[in-house]
């Protein structure tokens, strides 16, 4: 499509982007109970690849959480102590393409150990290979937040880290409420990133904003998901474990940067298709949004802030 074109004339926005190929999984995968954050459609390693850049520079501002991380396994495992000079163990659970590992593992300290957790065996395979062309220890595992304890089981130590990123959203209240257990139980501290929030906002702002933008949270936290209300579910959670909890605001700020375009032109998609799957009669209102959206894109005038937020949780010192 010519995203040049006037938003009058009869451009079909899917073909920008299918919604049966291209939707971000991790904003548009369906309700999992308990067993699992399953996508309803295969992870799209594009929208993995387009986010990346976007995802790094949002990470920045919460660099303070991974400081005090350093003090809390300081201070459980002091230098000269059992366990102090032994590697990090990083259980990366919705590992992906390893994009995770990618910008955390220059920034924890000392020699690591990942363990990278997914269901998508091809995702795995990905990020497994790039690990391992870095040089890094990993072990792949096929699973999800369902078998996190039994892994942790696995991997005893002093110094360890269950880290996550872009997936809390996806996850129920169940499955967040058992995260927080399995952590309190086996003492390890957490550091769950870039959780979308529902903040933010496209520049300038179009009529139809709030109807498609709303209906699209609404697709989030459809059934059981916890959508956008996932941060405050999850820091709830584990204060509820005597877990001592930390956040720092992650925002996207997608504006000229070099990787601007595509990632908005998809980000915008992505928000309309999940507006109509939510509500089909939106469907006019919501092509017509993203009509008008893409043009804006192609032209250079629109902004977009897209609220995430970084959580840390600790146990409490003995």
């Amino acid at each position: 499509m010519d995203r040049s074109a006037d938003p009058h004339e009869t451009a079909d926005p899917h073909e920008t982007a299918d919604p049966h190929e291209t939707a971000d999984p991790h904003e548009t995968a369906g309700p999992t109970g308990t067993a699992g954050p399953v996508p309803e459609r295969p992870v799209a390693e594009d929208w993995l690849a387009l986010r990346e850049a976007a995802d790094a520079a949002a990470r920045e501002d919460s660099r303070f959480l991974l400081e005090r991380l350093e003090r809390h396994w300081a201070a459980a495992a002091p230098a000269g102590a059992p366990g102090a000079e032994e590697p990090v163990v990083v259980v990366d659970l919705g590992a992906g393409t390893g994009a995770n590992r990618a910008w955390l593992s220059s920034r924890l300290p000392g020699p690591q150990r990942w363990v990278l957790l997914d269901h998508d065996d091809r995702l795995l395979e990905q990020a497994v290979a790039a690990a391992r062309a870095d040089g890094a220890e990993v072990e792949p595992v096929h699973a999800g937040v369902e078998e996190l304890a039994d892994v942790l089981a696995r991997h005893p130590g002093r110094r360890r880290l269950v880290t996550c990123s872009a997936l809390l959203d996806l996850l129920t209240t169940a499955q967040i409420g058992q995260l927080a257990r399995v952590l309190r139980a086996e003492s390890v501290p957490a550091l769950l990133a870039l959780t979308v929030d529902g903040e933010g906002h496209p520049d300038p702002p179009h009529p139809l904003d709030a109807r498609v933008l709303g209906a699209f949270e609404d697709h989030q936290k459809r059934g059981e998901l916890a959508g956008t209300e996932a941060v405050a579910l999850t820091m709830d959670a584990l204060r509820e474990q005597g877990m001592v909890v930390d956040a720092a605001p992650t925002p996207w700020w997608v504006a000229d940067q070099p990787w601007a375009q595509p990632l908005l032109e998809r980000f915008l998609a992505d928000r309309a298709d999940a507006a109509v799957e939510h509500y089909p009669e939106l469907e006019p209102e919501a092509h017509a949004w993203l009509r008008t959206r893409l043009v804006d894109v192609a032209r250079g005038r629109l902004r977009a802030t897209v609220g995430h937020a970084d959580v840390l949780g600790l146990p409490p010192e003995d």
